[in-house]
């Protein structure tokens, strides 16, 4: 018999958090909490039984003590106890997260951070930054695999493994934060090519972003699960209708449920391919261009922005549409054109108007960040002071 090969770091029986499986579920069943199903979800994956993992005295997985890898896309052991290619997280509360930070890369060392690359924070996430973290990675889009533009600016780079405990199963989820938002994330079977290590950094790294007020056509998203193969995913969201004028202040109609039941179906009656993120401008007046903002009870929004001047006409998330067919006339019945801004632009499937057509999605605003365990000894230096919001260079919405 051969010998067993072992495993990356110590383990340790996790009887404790097994034992906890019945009281989770009898808990959920008391809140009577409820699952959101996406229609377009990948098919069910053979589930891998529960092994032993290491878990620290505090209840909450152990972190692993160092990275081989600098990409950010490998995971200590991949989903167990769970459907790991359905979703990055599964929709329900975990018992205990982890969050785990390792730089990788550091400019103003004076030399290169090289592999191993040790631990620097092991964060157990209070109540609040688990609700956050399990929604933005439960709701992840999924990735199409293809090859993306990306921008080549400097800047430090942290890797991000995040442990999920449920008593039942056990899943990890690697992220890196870069200065170029070109990471995907994965928990070893399902792929997003959402950056979610830069979500992870706001909440628990160093970066701070300025929070943005809850205005109806300033929402932060990085796509929603399912929208790989619907502009409009499953759910039964709400429509605002958000255009840019000449003026440059954006223009606001919220849709009330019956016409933003009409707008969804003909977003998911259009015929679609993968996107490219960006369209070709006619160089016509574009004074019928706007946005759609898609908002669901959980979840991110989705934003579908739609140019009936450009090629394609219809952008979302993971999803373009060469004709907006009858979506045009249909939303004008109730928002109008505009005068709108210079049409000699590529649009981005978040809204923005650029013109070298190299548009990424905006950051996501920063939650409060939680408590740290500095490691001794590692790359990264100390966790620095919050600096004061600055002002957005977007006009308020009116």
């Amino acid at each position: 018999m051969s010998a067993r090969r072992p495993l990356p770091y110590a383990v340790r029986p996790v009887l404790a958090a097994v034992a906890l499986a019945p009281v989770v579920a009898l808990a959920l069943a008391a809140c009577g909490s409820s699952t959101v199903e996406d229609p377009g979800a990948a098919p069910t994956a053979a589930v891998r039984p529960l092994t032993t993992q290491p878990f620290a005295p505090d209840g909450a997985l152990q972190c692993p003590a160092s990275l081989q890898h600098a990409e950010g896309m490998t995971v200590p052991e991949k989903p167990q106890g769970v459907d790991g290619a359905a979703r990055l997280l599964p929709q329900r509360p975990p018992v205990s997260l982890v969050v785990c930070a390792y730089p990788v890369m550091d400019i103003m060392a004076t030399t290169p951070l090289t592999a191993p690359f040790p631990l620097k924070r092991r964060t157990v996430a209070t109540e609040a930054q688990r609700t956050s973290v399990v929604e933005t990675l439960t709701w992840a889009p999924r990735s199409d695999l293809r090859p993306r533009a990306c921008t080549a600016m400097a800047g430090n780079e942290t890797a991000y493994l995040v442990g999920a405990a449920y008593g039942d199963a056990i899943v990890w989820v690697a992220a890196k934060a870069d200065a170029n938002a070109c990471s995907a994330t994965t928990n070893g079977d399902f792929v997003s090519g959402a950056p979610l290590g830069i979500a992870l950094d706001e909440t628990f790294g160093t970066t701070r972003r300025p929070t943005v007020a809850d205005e109806s056509c300033r929402v932060r998203s990085w796509g929603r699960l399912g929208d790989d193969r619907l502009l409009a995913p499953g759910g039964g969201p709400t429509v605002v209708v958000c255009r840019r004028g000449v003026d440059g202040w954006t223009h606001a109609t919220a849709l009330d449920a019956g016409r933003s039941a009409e707008v969804v179906a003909a977003l998911r009656a259009l015929s679609t391919k993968p996107t490219g993120q960006t369209c070709r401008p006619s160089g016509k007046t574009s004074d019928r261009r706007f946005t759609l903002v898609l908002r669901y009870a959980v979840g991110p929004s989705v934003q579908v922005t739609v140019d009936p001047d450009c090629d394609p006409a219809v952008l979302g998330s993971g999803l373009d549409s060469q004709d907006a067919g009858g979506l045009v006339a249909l939303v004008e019945q109730w928002s109008p054109p505009i005068p709108g801004p210079d049409p000699n632009g590529s649009v981005s499937s978040d809204g923005s108007v650029s013109s070298n057509g190299s548009v990424g999605p905006p950051p996501l605003p920063a939650p409060a960040p939680g408590g740290v365990t500095e490691v001794p000894g590692s790359p990264g230096g100390g966790v620095q002071p919050t600096p004061p919001n600055q002002p957005t260079e977007t006009p308020p919405t009116r």
